[in-house]
This record gives C-alpha cells, sequence and structure tokens, in this order.
C-alpha cells in the first residue's frame, strides 16, 4: 500500500510538471499583451518596455519558465500584475471558499442522489422508477450555470429567500482566524454567521449539485438493482427483512464501491464548476477570480490558479483510490 501510494506521488508531481508546462506556454502564445492592458492610455514604449522587463517577459521563453519553476519550487509563485500582490496568497486567500461551496454541492448532491437512487431500487420495475429516471434525465440535461440562472429567478427574485450574490453580508462582524467561513462558524457555534453564509451558499451549491446528483442516482440505482438478484439478498428476504432493510443493511454498501469511484472523478468536475457558477453568482472564490486572471491576462495569477486547481484534481483522486482499496476488500488483501 505504502509502495502504491509513493508512486501515485511521483507521477502526481510528473503531472504537475506537465500542466505547468502546458499552461506556461499556452498563455504566453495567446493574442494581448498583459503588460498594454495594464498601463494607462497615454503610456510610452519605454514605460512599457521597463514593465515588461520588471515582470521577466523580455526574457527567452525557455528562461522564463525556469525562473518561473525556480521559484515555485521555494514558494513563490510570482506577484499579480492586476493586483500587484503576491499570487501564493492571493490563491490560498480565496481557497477556502471555493473549498467550502465544492463539498457543499458534493454533499447535496450525494444526498439527493442517493435518496433517489434507494428509491428507484426499491420501485425497480414500477412507475416509481420510470419517475426517478425522468428525474435524472431532466437534471442531467440542464448545465449547472442554467441551474443557477432558473434559482436567482425562483428563490432571489421571485421569492428572495437567498442571496444571489457575495459569500457573506459585509455588516457581520466576522473575527475568524481562517478563511474557512462555514467551518469556523460551526466551531465556534457562531449560528448568525452561519445562516447568513447558507443563504449566500446554498443557490450555487444547489446549481452544482442537480447534475451530479443525477449521476449518481442512476448509476447507485443500478448497482442496487444488480445487488438486489444476488443470492445473500435473497437470503436477507427470506429471513423476514423488508425491501428497504434489505437495500440499506444489505446491498447499498458492496453497491457504492462503484459510485464513490465515480463521485471522486466527478468531484474534480464539480471544482471546475465552480468558475462559472462562482462568476453567475459574484461568489469570492478561486474560480471567480480565475475569470478576472483570465480578462486582464495576469498570467502569473493565471498559472498559480490552475496549478493549484491541478492539484485539487490530482489530490481528490489519489483520496479516492485510497478509499476504495480500504473499502474493497479483494483490493485490501490482494
Amino acid at each position: 500500500m505504502l509502495k502504491s501510494i509513493l508512486i501515485r506521488l511521483a507521477t502526481m508531481f510528473v503531472t504537475l510538471v506537465g500542466v505547468a508546462i502546458v499552461v506556461f506556454i499556452l498563455i504566453r502564445v495567446a493574442p494581448g499583451n498583459p503588460i498594454a492592458m495594464m498601463v494607462s492610455p497615454g503610456a510610452t514604449e519605454a514605460d512599457i518596455a521597463q514593465l515588461t522587463a520588471l515582470y521577466g517577459l523580455d526574457k527567452p521563453l525557455l528562461q522564463q519558465f525556469f525562473i518561473w519553476a525556480g521559484g515555485v519550487l521555494q514558494g513563490d509563485f510570482g506577484t499579480s500584475i492586476t493586483l500587484k500582490q503576491p499570487v501564493a496568497g492571493l490563491v490560498l486567500e480565496r481557497l477556502p471558499a471555493t473549498l467550502e461551496l465544492s463539498i457543499l454541492a458534493l454533499l447535496i448532491a450525494i444526498a439527493i442522489g442517493g435518496a433517489t437512487a434507494i428509491w428507484g431500487a426499491k420501485e425497480r420495475g414500477r412507475p416509481g422508477e420510470a419517475a426517478v429516471d425522468l428525474f435524472n434525465g431532466a437534471t442531467l440535461s440542464i448545465p449547472d450555470f442554467l441551474w443557477g440562472l432558473l434559482l436567482i429567478l425562483l428563490f432571489g427574485v421571485l421569492w428572495p429567500v437567498f442571496h444571489i450574490s457575495g459569500r457573506v453580508s459585509p455588516q457581520l462582524n466576522l473575527d475568524f482566524t481562517t478563511n474557512f467561513y462555514l467551518f469556523e462558524a460551526l466551531v465556534r457555534f457562531r449560528f448568525d454567521v452561519l445562516q447568513d453564509l447558507m443563504a449566500h451558499m446554498l443557490m450555487p451549491a444547489l446549481s452544482l449539485a442537480l447534475p451530479l446528483a443525477a449521476i449518481i442516482s442512476q448509476l447507485l440505482k443500478q448497482s442496487l438493482k444488480d445487488v438486489l438478484q444476488l443470492d445473500y439478498t435473497v437470503l436477507a428476504r427470506v429471513r423476514g427483512f423488508t425491501e428497504t432493510q434489505v437495500i440499506l443493511r444489505e446491498a447499498l454498501r458492496n453497491a457504492a464501491l462503484p459510485t464513490l469511484t465515480l463521485i471522486g472523478v466527478q468531484f474534480t468536475f464539480l471544482i471546475g464548476g465552480t468558475v462559472i457558477v462562482e462568476r453567475l453568482f459574484a461568489y469570492e472564490g478561486l474560480g471567480n477570480m480565475a475569470i478576472d486572471a483570465v480578462i486582464n491576462r495576469d498570467l502569473p495569477l493565471i498559472q498559480g490558479i490552475v496549478l493549484m486547481f491541478a492539484c485539487l484534481f490530482i489530490l481528490v483522486n489519489l483520496v479516492v483510490d485510497i478509499a476504495y482499496t480500504f473499502l474493497n476488500p479483494r483490493l485490501r488483501h490482494g
């Protein structure tokens, strides 16, 4: 097991190097001069040349990459061209907001997908299963940003019960020590902050969760239907268990293993989907900052954000692989 983890960590490093190289090259061959975008209209060519030299953009591409990569290995991701602040600090400041939104969306997706899958498996062959399939198909056919627009219209305009922008109300007194507001509000029993955070986060989280919930529901329902045909579930029925008890006590544990792998893979896509949803709700996360960085051609900030997203994707897949190994006895003892 330890050897497998070490191999995965080495593979992660190689993958990150590949991502860094590709992103570094692509954003520099793209049209547009980031320095020209940040200077005033009356700036001279000498002013532009001076700033270009200051950010090292006058050097050959290969030399630029090695300078940047050397800084990254020391924890220095450069300085944002537009915000004039260290990239590492900017990314770490926004990262907790995106992680909390993504985790909340994942929990909602698991709750909705799991409940509909169990009900569909219980109602297999009957209209209830058809209703679940119809729900999954309709939910999956609508992308997350469109769900966001629909939720804003329903619960932000027609029935305004949630906030439609921001992460937390500015009038609240936040004396927190970290940017993990949701977690710290729970630990400190700051229910006023918790209520306000949920009023801001629920709609974007639900927008991200609904398409994923449909995927989880469909796969888990099919896995449950397969497991419910096995001998040990038939024996459980003979012993007097109800169909709900058979599903929850006997079938769900084995049927959930393929779904676990799917959740890990889809969670990485869910994190990537925060870019558009955060922008839609003006949510102060990493995805919203990424769009600003792309619009302003802020090369160091784009590189830092993409590298952080790549790290998240790789770490999530590693955690899922380890969890699957522990949960599956055949792999654990193989």
